[in-house]
Formats: structure tokens, C-alpha cells, sequence
């Protein structure tokens, strides 16, 4: 057949398996190099693959006995990126009375086997946290979470920044691909006669994004990049063309950047890992499958067994709400904690490892991500556990030289006081509402990317990983 490794085609029919997706001799696989074609035989079980049941071609001369869906395997490789086609059969997905050749299921490509399967999974098991369609930005609020599954449309700039404020929309990655699509409505909705009128309308909008989440590098970084793409463009019409298209390419290209961290980063988690988060870093706060939660989740699909804590991450409570329901979805085993748990347990032995995400890496290694993360780093040290942040390159600000430089939003004191509406100190009691705390790059073990894992010293690494951000 060609092909000397099933360990991929392996471990994306059992991934598939285990999550309900296909059974019995339902779905097929398929990758593309460029040149040779790999796909799974007719009548294979994806979850119990042998050497005979991935067979070898081209595009143009696929081999006769591949799957059954071949021409839509051959169709996809034409998509921009695609080298891998994952075809499912989740609940629901076939029609009654289905008969051979009938369309059924579902069908997603991506980079990798890894990231395609990501997507089914995705598609099916999960939710989009941000989606432009038409001329809306849909916003799954997060704030509802995990009681009530609610979409904002949005269809300006305001409406955008607004939902960023209040957290509807979180996470670096995601806040990046947010305003990126607001960007998109700015131009679209630009009443300037002229191209150079419109790309004062998206500076103007820009600002206003960036305004929203000062800590969070990724706002800054995905208007800078779409504001620069649209000054190649002509026309009034050609700038809003750029922008969606420099807006698609990010929301892509995050996704692969997550597939790849989490292929990367499983290296660093042992087999029965005990692993804990904080914050939310899954699903939610990216297009893919995550950034640390993203890390854990490949590390479970690759058999691992990993068991995570989860910190409730107060005052918003994201772990608790967010990383929870995420996990639930996948089927990750998992506990909450209280934040304040974390240390009895790693004196306790029961914590193997750390791994958190990152709003911005400085220059230098220093990290600044949800507060609560600097104790964990204290503790971890104290107790010889490692200390990992993972985060896509789009997270590295050159431009910050330490951690001393960066801005940590303030939030409403409410939050503290009153945290999800409920009154936990008398009226009027002062508060204080920090967001973030900055983590120093010598309590961090490394830092994983979609280019590799750094480690120190991180001025060297980083600048060597950053180098050409926003170009993979």
C-alpha cells in the first residue's frame, strides 16, 4: 500500500469511535502530500485499521478499491490547505432510507489527519465562539455558559467591542479573530466614497477594538495584520475584500496553529498524567481545539489518560463554567477545584504537571494571563512541578521587552463583589478587579507554539519563533 505508519490513520479512526462518530464500517479517511494519495479501503473499520486497509494512488489515478466516497475526497484536495479528509456518521447526519451514492454524514479537511478530526469534532460535539456569516459576527455569549447556549449577531464595530468588554467573547486567540471580522464590518459598512476614506474608517475601528482588552496582544495584532492587507488592496470594494480574506486566513490559520501545539505539546505530558489548568484555553477561546486545553486534549486522544483539575479561575469563573463544560463534551476526565486547592494538591503529589495560556508573552519569556496564574507558578517551583504556557505565536509581543511593560486591565469591582450577579460582601465594600498577573519567564518551564517549544533563554527562543508572525 505504500504507506509506513498507521499511527495517524490509527488514532483518528479510534478517536472517531470513541466519540460516537462512525461504527462498524462507517466513514473513511484519506491524506494528500501533493503527490501521493492515501485513503482508506472500502468496507475498512476505521477503528481497528490493518496494513491492507489504506491503500495508495494519485489524484488522478486513485486506487480502485478505495473508499466509496472517493470523488468527494478527490473534490476536497482541491480547498486551499487541504491534506487530510475525515467523512463521519454522527447522529442524525444519515437520512432514513439512505441508499449507496446519496450524500450522508459529514465531511471536513484540514492540514492533518489531527486537524481534520478536530473539525468533525468540532462540527458536531462543540460550538464556534465566533462565525462571520453574511454580514454578522455571531458571538456564542459566554457569559451564559454553561446554563444556556446564546448567539449575539452582531452587525458593527460597537457591537463587536461590546461584547468583547463584557466577555461574551474571551481568550487571545479568539479576541483576534473577532476583531479581525469587525474590521471586516467597518469596511463593509464604511460610508466613505473612496478608498482612502475607508481605511480611515478602519482606523478608527481599529482603535476602538484595540481600546477594549488592553492586556490581550492579539486584538492589536489582528487589526495591525488586516489593516495592512487592506492597504494593498484598490477601491473601496478591493479593501473590504482584503479584510475578509486577511480574516480568514487568521481564523485558519489558528486552528492549524492549535492542531499543531497540541501534537507538539502532548510530548511534554506523561501517560496517567495528572495535569492542571486554569482559566479556559479550549474550544472556546480559539478556532481550533485549543491552546493548553488543546495540549491536554491531543494528549488524551493519543491515549495518554490524562486526568485534569480545573481551577474554578474566580472572579469570573471560567474554569468552572467554561473548561468543565468543555471537557464534559469531550469526554476528558477532569475535577474542579477551588483556585485556593491547588497548593494542598501539588504537596499532596497529586499534580504532575501545569499548563496555562497566555493573553501576552513578552519578549523576554514574561507571560501575562488570567490572574491566579502567578501563584500557580510560585507553587510549582516550590514543589518541583513543571510550569507550561502554551500559546500561537501571535500571542509574542516583540514590542513588550518584559512583563514590567504590560498594561493589566482593571475590570468592574463588581465582579469580585457581586461574582455572577450573587452579593458575596456588604454594599459599598472596596474592591480591587486585576485581570491579569504577569508570570516572570524564570518560573516558566517552557513555552509551546505551533513552531516548537521554547525554552530558556526566551529572548533568544521567542524571537526565533516570532520572527515572521502571522506568515504560517
Amino acid at each position: 500500500m505504500g504507506i509506513g505508519d498507521l499511527t495517524e490513520f490509527r488514532l483518528a479512526g479510534k478517536t472517531l469511535y470513541s466519540l460516537g462518530l462512525i461504527k462498524g464500517t462507517e466513514g473513511n479517511l484519506s491524506t494528500f502530500d501533493g503527490r501521493v494519495l492515501h485513503i482508506t479501503r472500502a468496507g475498512a473499520c476505521l477503528f481497528e485499521l490493518t496494513t491492507d486497509d489504506v491503500v495508495e494512488g494519485t489524484l488522478d489515478e486513485p486506487p480502485p478499491n478505495a473508499s466509496s466516497d472517493l470523488r468527494i475526497h478527490l473534490r476536497l484536495y482541491g480547498e486551499p490547505d487541504a491534506r487530510a479528509v475525515v467523512h463521519a456518521h454522527p447522529g442524525g447526519s444519515v437520512p432514513e432510507g439512505w441508499m449507496e451514492g446519496q450524500p450522508h454524514g459529514i465531511y471536513v479537511h484540514g492540514g492533518s489527519l489531527e486537524e481534520a478530526v478536530g473539525a468533525a469534532i468540532r462540527s458536531t460535539r462543540t460550538v464556534h465562539a465566533v462565525a462571520f456569516e453574511g454580514d454578522v459576527v455571531r458571538i456564542l455569549d459566554q457569559t451564559r455558559l454553561p446554563n444556556e447556549e446564546h448567539y449575539i449577531e452582531c452587525r458593527t464595530v460597537d457591537e463587536v467591542a461590546a461584547a468583547i468588554r463584557r466577555l461574551a467573547v474571551r481568550g487571545a486567540p479568539v479576541l483576534g479573530i473577532a476583531a479581525a471580522y469587525a474590521m471586516v464590518l467597518a469596511a463593509r459598512g464604511s460610508a466613505a466614497p473612496d478608498r482612502g476614506g475607508v481605511l480611515l474608517d478602519l482606523d478608527a475601528a481599529g482603535r476602538s477594538l484595540v481600546d477594549t482588552r488592553p492586556t490581550a496582544v492579539n486584538i492589536r495584532w489582528a487589526v495591525d495584520r488586516v489593516r495592512a492587507r487592506a492597504t494593498d488592496a484598490e477601491g473601496a470594494e478591493g479593501v473590504a475584500e482584503a479584510v475578509l480574506g486577511e480574516a480568514r486566513i487568521i481564523e485558519r490559520e489558528d486552528a492549524q496553529a492549535c492542531s499543531t501545539m497540541g501534537r507538539i505539546g502532548r510530548k511534554l505530558i506523561p501517560d496517567g498524567a495528572n495535569v492542571l489548568t486554569h482559566c479556559n484555553t479550549g474550544m472556546l477561546c480559539t478556532a481550533g481545539i485549543g491552546t493548553a486545553l488543546g495540549v491536554i486534549y491531543s494528549a488524551h486522544l493519543a491515549g495518554k489518560r490524562v486526568h485534569v483539575w480545573v481551577d474554578e479561575t474566580r472572579p469570573v469563573w471560567q474554569g468552572a463554567r467554561l473548561t468543565t463544560w468543555e471537557l464534559e463534551r469531550l469526554a476528558v476526565p477532569h475535577t474542579l477545584i477551588a483556585d485556593a486547592a491547588a497548593g494542598s494538591l501539588m504537596a499532596a503529589g497529586q499534580v504532575d504537571l501545569i499548563i496555562v495560556g497566555a493573553d501576552r508573552i513578552a519578549a523576554n519569556g514574561d507571560v501575562a494571563n488570567k490572574i491566579g496564574t502567578y501563584p500557580l507558578a510560585v507553587l510549582a517551583r516550590h514543589h518541583g512541578i513543571p510550569f507550561y504556557v502554551a500559546a500561537p505565536t501571535s500571542t509574542v509581543d516583540p514590542a513588550t521587552l518584559s512583563g514590567a511593560s504590560i498594561v493589566v486591565e482593571e475590570r468592574d469591582p463588581a465582579e469580585v463583589t457581586r461574582p455572577l450577579g450573587l452579593a458575596v460582601a456588604p454594599g459599598g465594600t472596596p474592591a480591587a478587579n486585576p485581570s491579569f498577573d504577569v508570570t516572570p519567564a524564570d518560573l516558566v518551564t517552557a513555552i509551546v507554539t505551533e513552531r516548537g517549544i521554547v525554552h530558556p533563554p526566551y529572548d533568544v527562543g521567542l524571537r526565533e519563533v516570532a520572527g515572521e508572525r502571522g506568515t504560517a
